[in-house]
C-alpha cells in the first residue's frame, strides 16, 4: 500500500511518498518547503483551508497520489504535555495525573472542543515514569480534511508529528543504556529519550540551532552515561555536535551513518543518487505510528472531548512511594520538575539570563535523585503498602488545596504548607483520614486566615508508631 506522509510542522510541511513493505517504508520520493510567514507557528492552525491549498499544490506539482495522504500535526497545529509520575503510584492516582495535565493544556484553548489523545510511555528513567496527552483542534481537523477531500485527496488519518516521531527513534534507540534521539531545525526540536530501549522522556522544542544556546534545553536529558543520535539535516547536526560533547553526552552521531535498525525500516528508492545524504530526511519524513490509531485524532474512532476549564490547584505528590521506600526524600526534586516549565518558557525572553543556569541545577538534581535510587538496595527493606497508604491520605487531604511547601523529615513524617479556600472541607477529610490507625496527622502550628479569606495550615503527615514501617 502507497501512502503519502505529509507532516505540517512549527515552520515548514514535509512531503514522503511511501511504500509498505513489510515492517519498513520505502521511500520513493521527498519534498520539503518552508511555510509562509502568515503560516507559521500558531498562525497555520487557524487557517486549515489556506494550509490545504499549500498541500495540494505541492501535491499536484509533485506528481503525488491522492489517496491515503496520512496527515501529521506539529507545534502550531497541535497542543501538547508531558506528565511524570512514579512508578508505583495507584492506577487511580495515574489517571486523576494525566487528567490534571489535560485539564492544564486546554486551560487556554480558544476552542471549545477538541479531540485529545494519551500517549503512555514503556520506560522508566530514574524511578519515574512518563506519558504525554495530544490535543487538537476538532474543527481544524475536520475543516483542513474537507478542503482536502474537495481537491480530491483522500485523508483516512490525521495524527501527531510527535508520537510518530518516537516511533521512529525506536529504530534508533538500541545504541546504548540511554539514547536521544534529536531532530533539530533553525527553530525548533524534537527529542525523544529512551532507557534500555524504551521510551521515557519526550519533547518538543520552540527553539532550534539559531538559538542562543541551542543545548539549554536539552539538558535535563543528558547525563554521563547518554548518547545522541542526530537525524536531522546534517548542517544543523555539525551545529550541535560540538556543543553536544561539552555537557558530557557520552557520544554523538548521525543516522547519516545509516544505523542499521532504522536502514532495515526505512529504505530509499534508486532513484536517489546519493542514500547518505538523503537518509536524514527520509528519517524526519516517515511516520511509524504504533498500534493503529493509537494517536489518530482522525480515523475509524473518535475522542471529541469539552475543555476542563476548572483546574483544580493540588499538586498531586506522585514521589511519596519513593520516599518512603528509601527513606530518602525526593521533594527537592519535585520542587525542581514544579519550576522546570516555567523556566524554559524563560529562555525564550531575552531579559532572564539565568534561566539556563537553572536549568542546569535542574539537570544536577535529576543526576543527584538518580543516585539515590541506586542506592536503595543498601537501605533496610520496607513494607511498601505503608507507602501507598500514606500516599492515599495525603492525596485525598490535599485535592482540592495548593502546596506551597512539602519536605520529608527522616524519622518525623512530611510536613506540607498548604492553603485552601474552604478549610471546613479540609476538617472534615482530616477527621475522616484520621480515624486510619495507621496514619498520624497533626497541625503543627496555628493556622492562618489571609485577608482573602482563605487559609494557611501546615500540617505533618506519618505513620503512628504501632505501623510496622515505623518501626
Amino acid at each position: 500500500m502507497e501512502t503519502v506522509v505529509v507532516k505540517i510542522e512549527n515552520t515548514y510541511i514535509s512531503f514522503a511518498h511511501v511504500k509498505k513493505i513489510g515492517r519498513g517504508y520505502r521511500v520513493i520520493r521527498i519534498r520539503r518547503i518552508a511555510l509562509p510567514e502568515n503560516l507559521l507557528g500558531e498562525e497555520a492552525g487557524k487557517q486549515p483551508e489556506l494550509v490545504a491549498s499549500v498541500i495540494v499544490s505541492v501535491m499536484q506539482n509533485g506528481d503525488f497520489p491522492v489517496d491515503n495522504l496520512a496527515v501529521y500535526l506539529g507545534g502550531g497545529t497541535e497542543l501538547f504535555a508531558e506528565y511524570r509520575y512514579s512508578e508505583t503510584l495507584s492506577e487511580s492516582a495515574r489517571l486523576q495525573r494525566r487528567k490534571q495535565t489535560e485539564d492544564a493544556l486546554l486551560a487556554d484553548a480558544s476552542e471549545p472542543v477538541y479531540r485529545v489523545k494519551y500517549y503512555p510511555y514503556n520506560g522508566v528513567d530514574g524511578g519515574l515514569a512518563a506519558g504525554a496527552v495530544f490535543a487538537a483542534d476538532a474543527a481544524f481537523c475536520d475543516r483542513l480534511k474537507s478542503a482536502l477531500i474537495k481537491d480530491g485527496f483522500t485523508v483516512p488519518i490525521i495524527s501527531s508529528s510527535l508520537a510518530s516521531f518516537a516511533e521512529t527513534a525506536k529504530t534508533v534507540s538500541d545504541l546504548g543504556n540511554r539514547v536521544l534521539v534529536l531532530r533539530a531545525e533553525k527553530q525548533e526540536m524534537q527529542a525523544a529519550l529512551f532507557t534500555d530501549g524504551k521510551l521515557v522522556r519526550l519533547a518538543r522544542f520552540a527553539q532550534g540551532t539559531e538559538a542562543k544556546d541551542p543545548v539549554a534545553p536539552l539538558l535535563p536529558y543528558i547525563n554521563y552515561e547518554t548518547k545522541i543520535a542526530l537525524c536531522g539535516d546534517e548542517l544543523r547536526n555539525t551545529l550541535l555536535r560540538d556543543r553536544l560533547k561539552q555537557v558530557n553526552a557520552a557520544a554523538v552521531g548521525s543516522v547519516n551513518t545509516r544505523m542499521k535498525n532504522a536502514s532495515e525500516r526505512i529504505l530509499l528508492s534508486e532513484e536517489f543518487s546519493s542514500e547518505n545524504d538523503m537518509f536524514p530526511d527520509a528519517f524526519a519524513a516517515v511516520a511509524f505510528t504504533g498500534e493503529e490509531g493509537e494517536t489518530a485524532y482522525l480515523a475509524e474512532a473518535r475522542d471529541v472531548k469539552k475543555i476542563g476549564f476548572g483546574i483544580r490547584a493540588a499538586f498531586i505528590v506522585t514521589l511519596i512511594v519513593a520516599v518512603f521506600a528509601c527513606a530518602l526524600s525526593p521533594v527537592t526534586l519535585y520542587l525542581a520538575e514544579r519550576d522546570k516549565e516555567a523556566n524554559r518558557a524563560l529562555l525564550e525572553e531575552p531579559f532572564y539570563a539565568d534561566a539556563a543556569t537553572k536549568l542546569e541545577q535542574y539537570r544536577a538534581i535529576v543526576s543527584k535523585y538518580t543516585e539515590l535510587l541506586e542506592a536503595e538496595e543498601a537501605m533496610p527493606a520496607r513494607d511498601p503498602s505503608h507507602a501507598n497508604l500514606l500516599e492515599e491520605t495525603i492525596y485525598g487531604l490535599l485535592f482540592n488545596t495548593q502546596i506551597d511547601e512539602m519536605y520529608y523529615e527522616k524519622g518525623k513524617g512530611i510536613l506540607v504548607d498548604f492553603t485552601t479556600n474552604d478549610a471546613e472541607a479540609f476538617d472534615a477529610m482530616k477527621e475522616r483520614a484520621g480515624r486510619n490507625k495507621d496514619v498520624f496527622i497533626y497541625e503543627s502550628k496555628a493556622r492562618e486566615e489571609l485577608e482573602d479569606g482563605d487559609w494557611h495550615i501546615q500540617i505533618r503527615v506519618s505513620l503512628s508508631p504501632s505501623a510496622p514501617e515505623a518501626q
